[in-house]
């Protein structure tokens, strides 16, 4: 996702603070997804640190239409994006200003079918790229570690498990030839 373009006065800074991408699944027969939740934790010190800003950066894809996707940052709907009828795979994006407090702020989404009075049949994926980008002076907020390994694991962890499986059937094999025979 590309960083957008801030002009800022002197002494301020901004970073973005990335959300990992998520996908919405409306099922066969259904009218709506269930609602994603992510946790995104950001602190500073009051003392050290004034934030001036956050924003919320989002970008998403659907593969049907019409679809609505309701956008939460904090419990409370920030955004609406619709698709209407032809607008498939069209890629909608817009930069919200949100309240972001010191500690655990939530972004949420959930998609629906639109002008239909029955439930849709077929599967509708939405996919919802996101991340905060918060403006401040002085120290730079930070996010805590823990954090920001589960969701490198989370996102990679199809990798890891062909990795491990790898390593092991390898190891298997390895044992298996190099065992001499009588």
């Amino acid at each position: 996702m590309s960083m957008q373009r801030l002009y800022l006065p002197v002494g301020f800074s901004a970073k973005p603070y990335p959300i990992p991408s998520f996908k919405l699944v409306i099922p066969w027969i259904g009218q709506c997804s269930g609602k994603m939740i992510k946790p995104v934790t950001i602190t500073w010190d009051p003392t050290k640190t004034s934030v001036e800003r956050a924003s919320l950066i989002v970008k998403a894809r659907t593969s049907e239409d019409p679809v609505a996707l309701q956008i939460f940052f904090n419990d409370a709907e920030t955004r609406q994006f619709i698709w209407g009828e032809g607008a498939k795979g069209e890629e909608k994006s817009d930069v919200i200003d949100v309240p972001i407090i010191n500690g655990v702020n939530t972004v949420g989404a959930q998609t629906c079918k639109q002008y239909l009075p029955f439930p849709w049949v077929g599967v509708v994926n939405v996919d919802v790229d996101t991340y905060l980008e918060v403006t401040f002076t002085g120290e730079t907020p930070h996010r805590p570690w823990d954090e920001v390994v589960w969701e490198w694991l989370e996102a990679n962890w199809p990798w890891i498990a062909i990795g491990g499986g790898s390593l092991i059937i390898g190891g298997v094999a390895y044992n298996y030839l190099a065992t001499p025979r009588r």
